[in-house]
This record gives structure tokens, C-alpha cells and sequence, in this order.
């Protein structure tokens, strides 16, 4: 079964511009007269998954800054089982289902399978309420979706990497999770490497950090270096992994270039201090933000959203922090003023 995992990519994407250097992303313009004047007093519900990740806590956070400008009330759920409090894709299909019986003027849900609570949402489609996706595309119709673009954000973080090599030098990936983000984000990143004439050593698919954090990333850069020792730069597919990953370079003494994403708060810090070389942020508020103005679109009547439109997201090519902007980066309580969002 394929998922998403922005979960992964957190592991874990405009109408809006970003910000050219920092990648601090856009202004929302959904607050506006006669925007808030045909939402005002509705409601949206958010299907969304967990509330220990920092980037889709940004997310839900990005989304309920545009509906409460818009006078929109949001409630948010998570897909969590109360028993084993794992994640739990069965807990999110429950949750759509009390959203439908709220009668909410629209419905999104965090996808974290593209097959998925498929008869709720389509029964929330009959009833006449528009459905939206977050962070992929469903295998059946919805209204709308946002997606990230993993693919040129894995570009555009290694291609910075190899252009701070040599041509010809040794350079690795540290993959993640065999879900749908995570593998688009490394073919990106192996073509940026490829065509700037790296020599790309070890298999990726044995380069899986599949327990998603700091440690898995230590024990995978443990047997890159065993295996090539002489390694210049590895592309990380996300910053909690290169910083288990730098730890192990530090270690064992070796000057090796990183490039990763997310953005995250560790990351930012890692590159102040000189040890991460950059990351790209996915801009988790402004992805908040984008699919929220669209949902305010469609429940004032500005714009209808039919069969699986997508909802462009923020580009990835000026998505990197590093030692030359990250000064000018703002991190995501920053952009927005956290509230705490009703839970359904």
C-alpha cells in the first residue's frame, strides 16, 4: 500500500510568490471584503493526521490563519488510535464521517493513502459537500488537491549540493520510507546529481532510513562511510535524518557536504553553525494557507473545483536556506500566529 508522507518529507506542497531569497513564503490575499463577507459564520473541517509534527501542525495552523480572517469557523481532527495512539487511517475515515454529519460547508482531509477513505468521501461528495486533499491525489475524484512538488524540491536540494563539488566526486542518498513522496523527492535528487556529473556510490534502496528519524540516519551513514569512506557529499531526504547523518560524519571526522528538506527548526540552526550546507523548505504554512484560499473560493462562489483540479503549490526553485539567507528565514510561528483549533 503506497502512502503519502509529508510525514516523511516533516515524512510528511501558489497563487502566491515566494519570497526570492528566504523562502518565507507569500501573503495570503483570502482575507478580503467580500471573501469574508460570503464565508463569514461557515465552517470547514480538516481530517488531519498528528499533532506531534511540527510541519503539519504548520499546515493546520497556515489554513486556520486565511479562514479565521474570512470569519470561517475550522475544526480539526487527527487520525490517531486512542488506544495504541498510532498513527491510524481507519481513525480518519471515522473523522470524515463525523465532519459529514457536522454539515460543514467543505471538507478537507490530510491523504495519507491515494485509496483511502474513499465511501466517505464520496458520500460526503453526494451530500453536496466539496471534498479537498491534502498533499497528493486520490485515486478516485475529489474537489481539488494540493500536492508538494517532491520531485524539483529534491532537484533543487542537490543540485545546490554538487554545485558546491567537484565534478566526478563521490556522493550518496539517504532515502527514506518506500512511499509515493519520499521516492519522487530522490529521483529528482538523482537526476540533479546525475547531470552535474557526480559519481552517485551505494544503492539507494539499501539507504533507506525506514524508522524516519535521527537514529535510523546515523545507522545509514554508518555503513555509507564503511563502504565509501572517501564519500564527499550525501543528499538526506529529510533534516531529522541529516542531522543523525552529520553526527556520524563529525564523528568520525570527515568533512562531508549535506543537502536535505523540510526546513525544520534543527536544520536552520545546523546551518548556522556551519554543519548542514542547506535544506529546502516546503513552506508548510504557505501550503496551509494556498489550500485554505481555495476553500474559501469555493464555498463563497468565487471559483468551483471539480474533478481532482490541483491547486498549485508553492515552487521549489528558490526553496533552499543556506548561510547566504538564513538570516532572512522565518520560521513558521513566525508567519503566523498560532491558536488552538477546535478538535471534532
Amino acid at each position: 500500500m503506497k502512502k503519502s508522507l509529508l510525514l516523511a518529507a516533516a515524512t510528511a506542497a501558489s497563487a502566491l510568490a515566494l519570497v526570492l531569497t528566504a523562502c518565507t513564503g507569500p501573503e495570503t490575499t483570502a482575507g478580503d471584503s467580500s471573501s469574508a463577507a460570503g464565508a463569514s459564520g461557515k465552517s470547514v473541517w480538516y481530517a488531519d493526521v498528528i499533532d506531534s509534527n511540527p510541519t503539519t501542525v504548520a499546515v493546520a495552523q497556515g489554513m486556520n490563519s486565511v479562514f479565521s480572517k474570512n470569519g470561517v469557523k475550522m475544526t480539526r481532527s487527527l487520525a490517531v488510535d486512542p488506544t495504541t495512539g498510532q498513527l491510524d487511517i481507519g481513525a480518519q475515515s471515522q473523522a470524515i464521517t463525523r465532519a459529514i454529519q457536522s454539515n460543514p460547508a467543505a471538507i478537507a482531509y490530510f491523504m495519507l493513502d491515494p485509496t483511502a477513505s474513499r465511501p466517505q468521501v464520496e458520500q460526503a461528495m453526494t451530500a453536496k459537500i466539496p471534498v479537498f486533499a491534502a498533499f497528493g491525489k486520490p485515486s478516485f475524484d475529489v474537489n481539488a488537491f494540493i500536492a508538494l512538488y517532491d520531485n524539483q524540491q529534491g532537484y533543487t536540494s542537490a543540485k545546490y549540493l554538487a554545485s558546491q563539488l567537484q565534478k566526478g566526486d563521490k556522493v550518496a542518498i539517504i532515502s527514506g520510507p518506500n512511499v509515493i513522496n519520499v521516492n519522487d523527492e530522490v529521483a529528482g535528487a538523482t537526476k540533479a546529481l546525475q547531470e552535474a556529473g557526480m559519481t552517485i556510490v551505494g544503492n539507494v534502496e539499501q539507504q533507506r532510513n525506514l524508522t524516519d528519524d535521527a537514529n535510523g540516519g546515523k545507522t545509514v551513514m554508518q555503513g555509507i562511510l564503511q563502504q565509501n569512506p572517501d564519500v564527499k557529499g550525501v543528499f538526506v531526504y529529510n533534516d531529522e535524518t541529516v542531522l543523525g547523518a552529520i553526527a556520524v560524519a563529525k564523528q568520525a571526522g570527515k568533512n562531508i557536504l549535506f543537502t536535505s528538506r523540510n526546513a525544520t527548526i534543527d536544520a536552520i540552526n545546523a546551518i548556522k553553525a556551519g554543519d548542514l550546507l542547506g535544506t529546502c523548505d516546503i513552506q508548510p504554512v504557505q501550503m496551509g494557507e494556498l489550500l485554505a484560499t481555495a476553500i474559501v473560493a469555493e464555498i463563497t462562489g468565487r471559483k468551483t473545483y471539480t474533478k481532482s483540479e490541483q491547486i498549485p503549490s508553492p515552487s521549489a526553485e528558490k526553496c533552499m536556506v543556506t548561510k547566504d539567507n538564513v538570516s532572512e528565514w522565518k520560521s513558521p510561528e513566525q508567519l503566523v500566529n498560532y491558536v488552538k483549533i477546535p478538535m471534532g
